[in-house]
Protein backbone atom coordinates (compact mmCIF):
# COMPACT_ATOMS: atom_id res chain seq x y z
CA UNK A 1 0.00 0.00 0.00
CA UNK A 2 1.28 3.68 -0.85
CA UNK A 3 2.22 5.39 1.80
CA UNK A 4 1.14 9.30 1.14
CA UNK A 5 1.76 11.76 4.16
CA UNK A 6 0.50 15.46 3.82
CA UNK A 7 1.49 17.36 7.24
CA UNK A 8 0.35 21.03 7.60
CA UNK A 9 1.47 23.39 10.14
CA UNK A 10 1.51 25.89 11.95
CA UNK A 11 4.12 28.60 11.31
CA UNK A 12 7.30 27.91 13.79
CA UNK A 13 5.40 24.39 15.48
CA UNK A 14 8.24 22.09 13.73
CA UNK A 15 5.70 20.63 11.12
CA UNK A 16 8.75 20.93 8.45
CA UNK A 17 11.03 19.48 11.12
CA UNK A 18 8.73 16.70 11.75
CA UNK A 19 8.04 16.09 8.05
CA UNK A 20 12.17 15.78 7.75
CA UNK A 21 12.29 12.91 10.10
CA UNK A 22 9.31 10.83 9.25
CA UNK A 23 10.41 10.82 5.95
CA UNK A 24 13.98 9.80 6.72
CA UNK A 25 12.52 7.23 9.29
CA UNK A 26 10.27 5.55 6.76
CA UNK A 27 13.26 6.07 3.71
CA UNK A 28 10.59 8.15 1.41
CA UNK A 29 11.20 11.23 -0.46
CA UNK A 30 10.43 14.33 0.95
CA UNK A 31 8.41 17.58 -0.98
CA UNK A 32 8.92 20.55 0.67
CA UNK A 33 10.74 23.64 -1.21
CA UNK A 34 11.32 21.65 -4.07
CA UNK A 35 7.29 22.29 -4.69
CA UNK A 36 8.25 25.92 -5.06
CA UNK A 37 11.38 24.83 -7.67
CA UNK A 38 8.90 22.69 -9.87
CA UNK A 39 6.39 25.38 -9.79
CA UNK A 40 9.20 27.88 -10.68
CA UNK A 41 10.16 25.69 -13.43
CA UNK A 42 6.38 24.66 -15.02
CA UNK A 43 5.28 28.85 -14.61
CA UNK A 44 8.71 30.52 -15.38
CA UNK A 45 7.90 32.86 -13.10
CA UNK A 46 10.53 33.69 -9.80
CA UNK A 47 10.94 32.05 -6.76
CA UNK A 48 9.41 35.74 -5.03
CA UNK A 49 6.76 35.68 -7.02
CA UNK A 50 5.96 31.95 -6.42
CA UNK A 51 6.52 32.21 -2.70
CA UNK A 52 4.53 35.32 -2.42
CA UNK A 53 1.55 34.64 -4.74
CA UNK A 54 0.66 30.86 -2.83
CA UNK A 55 0.53 32.49 0.45
CA UNK A 56 -1.41 35.27 -0.45
CA UNK A 57 -5.29 35.44 -2.08
CA UNK A 58 -6.30 37.41 -5.22
CA UNK A 59 -8.45 39.63 -3.20
CA UNK A 60 -5.50 40.88 -1.05
CA UNK A 61 -5.24 44.57 -1.81
CA UNK A 62 -1.18 45.21 -1.74
CA UNK A 63 -0.27 42.36 -3.59
CA UNK A 64 -2.95 43.02 -5.93
CA UNK A 65 -1.88 46.68 -6.40
CA UNK A 66 1.93 45.81 -6.53
CA UNK A 67 0.74 42.77 -9.50
CA UNK A 68 -1.89 44.50 -11.17
CA UNK A 69 -5.29 42.73 -10.81
CA UNK A 70 -5.23 41.20 -13.77
CA UNK A 71 -2.05 40.15 -13.58
CA UNK A 72 -2.29 38.97 -9.84
CA UNK A 73 -5.03 36.32 -10.76
CA UNK A 74 -3.72 34.77 -13.54
CA UNK A 75 0.08 33.99 -11.71
CA UNK A 76 -2.26 32.62 -8.95
CA UNK A 77 -4.22 30.75 -10.94
CA UNK A 78 -1.45 29.43 -13.04
CA UNK A 79 0.67 28.92 -9.82
CA UNK A 80 -2.28 26.71 -7.97
CA UNK A 81 -2.65 24.18 -11.30
CA UNK A 82 0.88 23.59 -11.82
CA UNK A 83 0.85 23.18 -7.97
CA UNK A 84 -1.33 20.72 -8.21
CA UNK A 85 -0.13 19.01 -11.45
CA UNK A 86 3.06 18.73 -9.50
CA UNK A 87 1.92 17.08 -5.79
CA UNK A 88 -0.53 14.65 -7.98
CA UNK A 89 3.00 13.95 -9.88
CA UNK A 90 4.94 13.58 -6.63
CA UNK A 91 1.93 11.15 -5.53
CA UNK A 92 2.02 9.29 -8.23
CA UNK A 93 5.98 8.33 -8.33
CA UNK A 94 5.27 7.11 -5.17
CA UNK A 95 5.53 7.19 -1.12
CA UNK A 96 6.13 10.79 0.16
CA UNK A 97 5.96 13.19 2.70
CA UNK A 98 4.84 16.56 1.65
CA UNK A 99 4.96 19.27 3.45
CA UNK A 100 2.43 22.56 3.02
CA UNK A 101 1.24 23.96 0.11
CA UNK A 102 -2.57 22.48 0.84
CA UNK A 103 -1.59 19.19 0.03
CA UNK A 104 -4.32 17.47 2.30
CA UNK A 105 -7.20 19.45 0.10
CA UNK A 106 -5.12 18.91 -3.35
CA UNK A 107 -4.98 14.60 -2.57
CA UNK A 108 -8.52 14.96 -0.52
CA UNK A 109 -9.81 12.04 -2.45
CA UNK A 110 -6.30 9.90 -2.51
CA UNK A 111 -5.25 7.82 -0.16
CA UNK A 112 -2.98 9.56 2.33
CA UNK A 113 -2.43 10.52 6.14
CA UNK A 114 -3.29 14.08 6.64
CA UNK A 115 -1.79 15.66 9.71
CA UNK A 116 -1.97 19.24 11.50
CA UNK A 117 0.72 20.67 13.58
CA UNK A 118 0.28 23.17 16.07
CA UNK A 119 1.38 24.32 18.96
CA UNK A 120 0.99 27.26 22.01
CA UNK A 121 1.77 31.13 21.09
CA UNK A 122 5.11 30.77 23.77
CA UNK A 123 6.36 27.44 22.28
CA UNK A 124 6.09 29.08 18.83
CA UNK A 125 7.65 32.38 19.76
CA UNK A 126 10.40 30.00 21.48
CA UNK A 127 11.25 27.87 18.16
CA UNK A 128 11.34 30.61 16.03
CA UNK A 129 13.35 32.42 17.50
CA UNK A 130 15.76 29.37 18.29
CA UNK A 131 15.20 28.28 14.47
CA UNK A 132 14.70 31.51 12.45
CA UNK A 133 17.21 34.03 14.07
CA UNK A 134 14.41 36.28 14.96
CA UNK A 135 14.04 38.50 18.04
CA UNK A 136 10.34 37.75 20.00
CA UNK A 137 8.37 40.58 18.58
CA UNK A 138 9.50 39.72 15.17
CA UNK A 139 8.57 35.86 16.05
CA UNK A 140 5.01 36.84 17.12
CA UNK A 141 4.62 39.20 14.03
CA UNK A 142 5.32 36.29 11.93
CA UNK A 143 3.67 33.72 13.47
CA UNK A 144 0.30 35.90 13.13
CA UNK A 145 1.03 37.05 9.36
CA UNK A 146 1.58 33.40 8.03
CA UNK A 147 -1.33 31.90 10.05
CA UNK A 148 -3.58 34.10 8.46
CA UNK A 149 -2.33 34.08 4.94
CA UNK A 150 -2.35 30.31 5.08
CA UNK A 151 -6.32 30.50 6.75
CA UNK A 152 -6.90 33.10 3.79
CA UNK A 153 -5.27 30.49 1.06
CA UNK A 154 -6.86 27.66 1.84
CA UNK A 155 -10.43 29.33 2.50
CA UNK A 156 -10.06 30.97 -1.31
CA UNK A 157 -8.91 27.87 -3.66
CA UNK A 158 -10.25 25.09 -1.59
CA UNK A 159 -13.44 26.71 0.55
CA UNK A 160 -11.71 24.43 3.35
CA UNK A 161 -11.06 26.19 6.85
CA UNK A 162 -7.26 25.72 7.29
CA UNK A 163 -6.44 24.21 11.11
CA UNK A 164 -9.97 22.22 11.08
CA UNK A 165 -9.79 18.87 13.00
CA UNK A 166 -12.22 17.82 10.29
CA UNK A 167 -9.70 18.33 7.55
CA UNK A 168 -7.26 15.95 9.07
CA UNK A 169 -6.79 12.55 10.19
CA UNK A 170 -4.14 13.18 12.95
CA UNK A 171 -3.54 16.71 15.08
CA UNK A 172 -0.49 16.97 17.59
CA UNK A 173 0.27 19.46 19.67
CA UNK A 174 4.26 19.82 19.14
CA UNK A 175 5.11 22.20 22.22
CA UNK A 176 3.11 19.44 24.52
CA UNK A 177 4.53 16.33 22.70
CA UNK A 178 7.83 17.64 21.40
CA UNK A 179 9.21 16.83 17.83
CA UNK A 180 10.46 13.71 18.31
CA UNK A 181 7.57 12.05 19.94
CA UNK A 182 5.32 14.31 17.24
CA UNK A 183 7.31 12.46 14.34
CA UNK A 184 7.51 8.29 16.19
CA UNK A 185 3.58 9.43 16.18
CA UNK A 186 3.47 9.65 12.88
CA UNK A 187 5.69 7.09 11.51
CA UNK A 188 3.78 4.32 14.06
CA UNK A 189 -0.07 5.36 12.20
CA UNK A 190 1.70 4.94 8.30
CA UNK A 191 3.12 1.32 9.50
Amino acid sequence: MKQVITISRQYASGGRTIGKMVAKELGIPLYDTEIIKDTMKKTGLSEEMVEAAEQRVTNSFLFNLAMGVDDAHNHMKQIEKAEHEIIQGYVKQGDCVIVGRSANFILENKDSINIFVFSDINNRISYAVNHYDVDEKQAKSMIEKTDRERKMHAMSFYGKEWGNKNNYDIILNSGKLGIKKCAELIVNAAK
